[in-house]
């Protein structure tokens, strides 16, 4: 079985923003970002899941047509109080003590990075018991923490894994283990 993840292309917001449940659109580059993502795409048949956020779904939708399957859980991660606002105007301190252990420590009315793991791997589980090659059209933390899981790497060390926009990796299950064939592609 293979599974394909694709991180969404440039979202149309300004850097420095602090932002991940927010549902950012895409930036006007879409177009030429999303025909070099399909020029990538293996031929075969797949079952697509997307978050249903519009930066990942209308990738899903250009690549795919309309036969994709939004899943709540592939959302990015919740920031919570932070959720549209600039990095440098959240409290310091705040801040602090959430980069301290980002792994465990719950954003302001959002999540911890955990959390977005379990909820992500309930969803990559759900998928790997079909048993269907399958493509998820998702966010740069949703694709990390499961290249973390693929690759044994722990939590925290998982930011090392860069995951550009508009690219793909590719995983292959063989009896219940993952394994990465590429990432950012």
């Amino acid at each position: 079985m293979e599974i394909y993840l694709i991180r969404h292309t440039t979202p149309a917001i300004e850097s420095g923003i602090c932002y991940g449940f927010s549902d950012i659109d895409v930036a006007d580059t879409f177009e030429t970002e999303a025909a070099a993502v399909k020029a990538k795409l293996p031929e075969g048949t797949f079952d697509v899941y997307s978050s249903p956020l519009q930066r990942c779904h209308k990738l899903a939708t250009t690549l795919f047509g309309n036969n994709v399957v939004t899943d709540e859980r592939l959302k990015e991660m919740n920031f919570g109080a932070w959720e549209m606002l600039a990095w440098e105007a959240i409290g310091k301190e705040e801040l602090q003590v959430w980069a301290d252990d980002f792994v465990q420590a719950k954003v302001p009315q959002g999540e911890s990075y955990e959390e977005l793991y379990i909820r992500t791997m309930a969803v990559v589980e759900e998928i790997i018991e079909k048993g269907n090659n399958a493509v998820l059209v998702t966010h740069g933390g949703v694709i990390r923490s499961i290249l973390a899981h693929a690759t044994n790497t722990p939590l925290v060390d998982s930011f090392d894994l860069k995951v550009q926009y508009g690219r793909i990796s590719q995983l292959q299950v063989e009896n219940g283990d993952i394994k990465v064939i590429f990432y950012n592609s």
